[in-house]
């Protein structure tokens, strides 16, 4: 089985017609980068909410072709999500950043999110108009990890990640 046929069916599996998906799988170092394009109104179904089904999607597809490709992680994106995802991620950081630097105030992001925008918060920071007098930390554990960011302290043990 191919990782094209087993979305092709998944999604056939979800009531999409496998006509018009389209799927592309490109190799790239230690990535794997497959990209699935629906229909628009069966986004909802297949991203969830902030994008756990399609967490939950790619990670299935790591299980399923973790022999095919030992040397690869395998990146999902479903219509250029995860892109549209990282710009509205960068915005919310300049405005959080601009309003902790005005207020002092440490700002805690309420959802979950996963590691590879905890990395988009974390470097988009050094990108911000005086962002090297912020810092952002993750505290937690699991569902229960939250990021924070906040004003740097003098004595900074600040934790990434």
């Amino acid at each position: 089985m191919t990782i094209e046929s087993f979305l092709t069916q998944l999604c056939e599996h979800c009531g999409v017609d496998g006509e018009v998906i389209k799927i592309s799988v490109n190799q790239e170092k230690e990535y794997l980068h497959v990209q699935l394009d629906l229909p628009e109104e069966e986004t909802g179904r297949f991203i969830g909410f902030h994008g756990e089904t399609l967490e939950s999607l790619q990670r299935i597809l790591r299980v399923v072709f973790q022999e095919d490709y030992p040397d690869h992680r395998i990146s999902l994106n479903i219509n250029s999500y995860r892109e549209e995802r990282s710009e509205r991620l960068i915005e919310i950081v300049n405005s959080v950043a601009e309003r902790v630097l005005e207020t002092g105030e440490t700002y805690t992001f309420q959802s979950f999110m996963p590691a590879h925008e905890r990395y988009i918060v974390h470097s988009s920071l050094s990108e911000v108009k005086d962002g090297d007098k912020l810092e952002s930390i993750s505290e937690g554990e699991g569902k229960n990890r939250r990021l924070s960011i906040r004003v740097k302290r003098a004595s900074s043990d600040s934790a990434t990640n």
